[in-house]
């Protein structure tokens, strides 16, 4: 398979633009009074402990992760069908299911992970609409209009398909600890630690293949860029469902998967 995702400006310029122009369009929709409700976050009385319960959730779930890779949770299937369809969605669950026993235990509803059934139909069609746009940039940006087709096919694909709960759920994830990261130091901090710490996690990788610095910096800065508007337009919508598809989208677009 034709390998995309590198540390290079042919895949990190087109891939900034496409989300940025996503991101436009659900400020553009919000401007205009045709978006959906925003649902307010409850707040916390232990911001600090509801931060330490995110983290440990969030190690929880490498744990599990852990454990699959193992062989430990729901043992794959002879069928590829079952595998595809039950086994792996499921064990996903398990993966996962850290996060939501701490929303248990700490009464706190699905707003605090940015998920409502609210519009839901509005949701999902925006971010059907905002994919196909920010998929029509990235290969148009890298001059691939060819794979459209090889894009939207794959994306049917039952094998293709059964890798949105995973998707969906890492969405999940970054939305809990994002909210509880803004309990705990406020909404600025939230969104930059985790830019400055995405971006930082790309230079050990561009300085082993002797990148030049204005390249590392470059790549720092669009990086940290791409993070810090996807983290505030998170935030400004209240929302992962739209996210999601997005997510899942644009991942078949780079070949994530």
């Amino acid at each position: 398979m034709e390998e995309i995702m590198q540390s290079n400006s042919y895949f990190i310029v087109p891939l900034t633009l496409a989300y940025l122009a996503i991101c436009g369009m659900w400020f553009l929709l919000d401007r205009r009074g045709k978006g959906w409700d925003i649902q307010s976050v409850e707040s916390t009385k232990k911001p600090w402990l509801d931060l330490a319960l995110g983290l440990l959730s969030c190690f929880a779930v490498m744990g599990v992760g852990q454990l699959y890779s193992a062989g430990y949770l729901i043992p794959r299937s002879a069928s590829t069908v079952i595998n595809q369809l039950i086994v792996w969605p499921l064990n996903n669950v398990l993966i996962f299911s850290p996060i939501f026993l701490t929303l248990i235990l700490r009464k706190q509803g699905t707003h605090s992970i940015f998920i409502s059934s609210n519009q839901m139909a509005r949701k999902l069609i925006f971010g059907l609409a905002a994919s196909l746009i920010g998929i029509f940039i990235f290969v148009g940006v890298r001059g691939e209009w060819t794979r459209l087709s090889e894009i939207f096919f794959s994306a049917l694909k039952l094998k293709t398909l059964s890798n949105f709960p995973a998707i969906f759920f890492e969405n999940v994830a970054l939305a809990f600890l994002f909210v509880r990261l803004k309990w705990a130091v406020g909404i600025r901090w939230a969104i930059g630690i985790p830019a400055i710490l995405f971006a930082f996690a790309h230079v050990p990788g561009s300085v082993a293949e002797g990148d030049s610095i204005f390249h590392i910096i470059t790549f720092f800065f669009l990086t940290g860029t791409l993070t810090t508007f996807i983290l505030y337009t998170a935030y400004r919508s209240r929302d992962i469902i739209w996210l999601g598809v997005v997510h899942y989208l644009m991942d078949v677009a780079i070949k994530a998967f």
